[in-house]
């Protein structure tokens, strides 16, 4: 067992971007530049990634860890190198891998994936949970709140029931317990990416007293972390489903605003997809114009959002494309047109719908806005280009878009009806909410 810190020793450290914030209002430094999306002088592209079942992505050969490394702002990381079976003896596969990002791009800013209602899938954490039974959801009536029932011999899955004090401490403080000493956390972790940070806990029966409890409790707990890796780093804490448009008119009191004042960063998951799209892959004009504002208002205020974008009108169910020894994920499409079936027809696709995510991206960035681009949350599902022989989710080389000369905005998008447009140094940005197959961006 290696020598760890205790999660009650840990009550006054958590994780931010590198540079100091300010503590009460959370906001974050991490920026970009608009050289271009993605080039040898600026990167405008923060991934949330793992790869927990493809052997191509190994520490024999390291062509994938230099072009991420190379390539992104920040990725926060889930699942690689057997990190799902690690029990607490040896070294975390996202410990192994953080230490070679860093090896080749140390202001790569590495972030470590959780999930406020499952926590983590791995022994050296689900065996802490399972410990503290007093920190399990449970219904209005008594009941366990499974987020995963036990099944054919397999013990179930509690949910984290933050309205707990104890369980908040120790989830806010867990991901430093996975490194050797106070040192390796400050010099490999730059903070955590809470999934599931949102107001609904979907698989419990609760009043809604008792979720508004809960989610204080989730605020809490991403506060705390926010102060121990602004103590430790000058960190970063993204929360996912913060900003998504479809879930803020069923949660009252819930907005960017209201939980961002816990923490400094947000990610947003369905940015012109999934719940952001009417059934015919159409955009929802009145969700993206929601989407839109939120993105802006909230990297406005001063905080980092990372936008996630899936190629076209992305929904599910999720599904496997490539070989059998080389798969990667891709999504259905709402609407008419199907995904293809090729390898090369994903690439394709990915390529020839990008604009229908960059153009958008571009319409609402500002210097804390960053973009994640691809099909799933494998690395192999379009994040990075593949080299030869590997079958991914976008083609060989870097979309040209990203090296395209950009330069500065002149201003804020302008907005008319259901067009908005903007315009950069080097670019004309135009998308209309009526027809996301409209989107252009003229370079210039």
């Amino acid at each position: 067992m290696m020598a760890k810190f205790s999660v009650f020793q840990l009550v006054v450290l958590v994780v931010v971007l590198g540079w100091p914030v300010a503590v009460n209002g959370q906001l974050s430094h991490m920026m970009h530049n608009w050289d271009c999306v993605a080039c040898e002088t600026n990167s405008m592209l923060a991934g949330n990634f793992g790869h927990a079942n493809n052997f191509i992505f190994n520490m024999s050969d390291l062509w994938w860890v230099d072009t991420v490394a190379r390539s992104y702002a920040a990725v926060a990381m889930n699942d690689i190198l057997g990190s799902r079976e690690y029990n607490g003896t040896g070294e975390n596969g996202i410990v192994t891998v953080s230490r070679a990002l860093k090896a080749v791009n140390p202001k790569l800013k590495i972030l470590w994936y959780m999930s406020a209602h499952r926590v983590s899938d791995n022994p050296f954490v689900m065996d802490q949970f399972r410990n503290h039974p007093e920190w399990w959801l449970k219904n209005d009536d008594g009941s366990i709140a499974w987020y995963r029932p036990p099944a054919e011999g397999q013990p179930g899955r509690p949910t984290l029931d933050l309205s707990q004090p104890a369980a908040q401490q120790w989830f806010a403080n867990l991901t430093l317990t996975y490194f050797r000493s106070h040192e390796e956390a400050k010099q490999l972790c730059d903070g955590v990416f809470v999934d599931s940070a949102s107001f609904r806990n979907p698989s419990a029966k609760i009043s809604a007293e008792r979720s508004q409890k809960i989610f204080d409790g989730k605020m809490a707990a991403l506060h705390m972390a926010q102060e121990t890796f602004t103590e430790l780093n000058g960190g970063e804490v993204w929360g996912n489903a913060v900003l998504e448009a479809h879930s803020i008119p069923k949660t009252p009191g819930v907005t960017w605003n209201t939980a961002l004042q816990h923490f400094n960063g947000a990610f947003e998951e369905m940015f012109g997809s999934f719940a952001s799209q009417n059934r015919d892959g159409t955009w929802n004009v009145t969700l993206m114009e929601r989407c839109f504002e939120s993105v802006i208002n909230a990297s406005n205020a001063g905080h980092s959002v990372v936008i996630h974008a899936f190629p076209g009108p992305s929904t599910s169910p999720f599904m496997d494309r490539g070989t059998v020894d080389n798969r990667f994920h891709v999504s259905s499409w709402a609407g008419p047109v199907r995904v293809p079936n090729t390898t090369e027809g994903c690439q394709q696709a990915a390529a020839e719908r990008l604009v229908e995510s960059l153009a958008p991206f571009l319409i609402v960035a500002n210097e804390r806005v960053f973009l994640s681009y691809a099909w799933f949350y494998s690395i192999e599902d379009g994040y990075i280009p593949c080299k030869a022989g590997v079958e991914c989710g976008m083609p060989s080389s870097w979309y040209p878009e990203f090296t395209h000369p950009l330069g500065p905005p002149g201003g804020p998008a302008q907005r008319n009806g259901t067009v908005w447009t903007r315009e950069f140094q080097h670019a004309s940005v135009y998308v209309d909410l009526k027809d996301r197959h409209a989107s252009k961006i003229t370079w210039h």
